[in-house]
């Protein structure tokens, strides 16, 4: 016959398994009710309408409108808005050349102009519907402001400050003039400094130069104790006479400005939930 102490063990370790079996069971149970994949798919969420957006044709003119097609359904088959948004993005390029030695600087520039907005918004109408293509359709279109017209400066034949200020900004004349000024040659320097204009005595004027000789060849370099003092008076040099072409008679400075609309269209459907299609690139002549 088995021992008591025997009996009292295997009943022990059966137990034991036992209470494993059902821990182990409440902690799966637990970990499909905490992550349950299938559950996360099958409940209900926002549910969008659906938009095909189509703009034919990318280029504008200011004051006229844009055409667009746009198919559009919801499974609520309910259509709360529709309209049409769009940004401004202004692109800007500068160009000024100093026709002493051919020097060019070109920037170019691109901001937000205005932000996302409302533009126009359409009716819906149920009686648009399209068997075949099964959506709504909508043939529409929005206008654009007459104030995005494009602008082109180009080589003026007079000089008018006033309008040439107000399209080239300070940051714009400093950083071209920044930039020519290790372009600038000794007699760059004396021509704009001494003969057209009186701006330094000749004698203080050759103390800012060290001559150097290499053989044959002679040759003027700005001190570098001289170079600030040089770029200041640069500053006092009218802009209109560090661009002007005298060969040609113009002055040597360029200016454009163009809008380009980055438009979408929005749909709110009957759960009250928006979306917008992708996005189209329209550029204003």
């Amino acid at each position: 016959m088995m021992k008591t102490g025997k009996i009292q063990n295997i009943i022990q370790k059966a137990m034991v398994s036992k209470i494993l079996a059902a821990t182990t069971a409440l902690f799966i149970l637990a970990a499909c009710e905490i992550n349950d994949p299938v559950g996360d798919i099958s409940r209900p969420g926002n549910i969008t309408a659906n938009i095909y957006w189509d703009v034919p044709v990318t280029n504008v003119t200011a004051g006229n409108e844009v055409s667009f097609y746009v198919e559009y359904w919801s499974v609520d088959h309910k259509i709360d808005y529709l309209g049409v948004w769009y940004d401004i993005r202004r692109n800007m390029k500068y160009s000024l050349t100093y026709p002493g030695n051919g020097y060019t600087f070109t920037l170019d520039s691109t901001e937000l102009s205005r932000e996302f907005l409302e533009i126009k918004t359409f009716q819906h109408n149920a009686s648009g519907f399209v068997a075949e293509k099964k959506a709504f359709v909508l043939d529409g279109a929005f206008p654009v402001s007459y104030t995005l017209s494009s602008l082109e400066y180009k080589n003026p034949l007079t000089f008018n400050a006033e309008q040439f200020n107000s399209l080239f900004p300070p940051g714009v004349r400093n950083r071209f003039l920044g930039n020519l000024f290790p372009q600038l040659t000794y007699q760059d320097f004396r021509t704009l400094l001494v003969v057209d204009r009186q701006i330094v005595p000749v004698e203080t004027f050759e103390g800012y130069f060290d001559t150097i000789t290499e053989g044959d060849v002679v040759t003027r370099r700005v001190k570098e104790s001289a170079a600030a003092t040089l770029r200041a008076h640069l500053q006092e040099v009218p802009f209109s006479a560090m661009v002007y072409n005298k060969n040609r008679q113009y002055f040597a400075v360029e200016f454009t400005r163009g809008y380009e609309l980055n438009s979408r269209f929005r749909i709110v459907n009957g759960y009250g939930v928006e979306n917008f299609s992708d996005v189209k690139r329209i550029t204003v002549l």
